[in-house]
């Protein structure tokens, strides 16, 4: 479901952590990097990948390259 003039609401809020998280802008290392660890990072926070938490969240939804497209223009 599209969300702000994103594909959804997932894609949106990782490039918003991204574009406000770092003080500059992202690159397409940092985006790549982001993309290869946050949902083993994120994980790891909450105690494994079964839970309420890891529940509530859809890393599947995420769009990359919508992300590294934003990024190149």
């Amino acid at each position: 479901m599209p969300y702000n003039g994103w594909s959804n609401y997932e894609t949106w809020v990782v490039n918003m952590w991204a574009d406000n998280s770092l003080g500059r802008s992202p690159t397409m290392e940092d985006i790549e990097y982001m993309e290869d660890t946050m949902q083993d990072d994120f994980y790891e926070m909450v105690g494994g990948a079964c839970n309420v938490y890891t529940d509530l969240i859809n890393f599947q939804a995420i769009d990359w390259q919508e992300i590294k497209d934003h990024i190149e223009e």
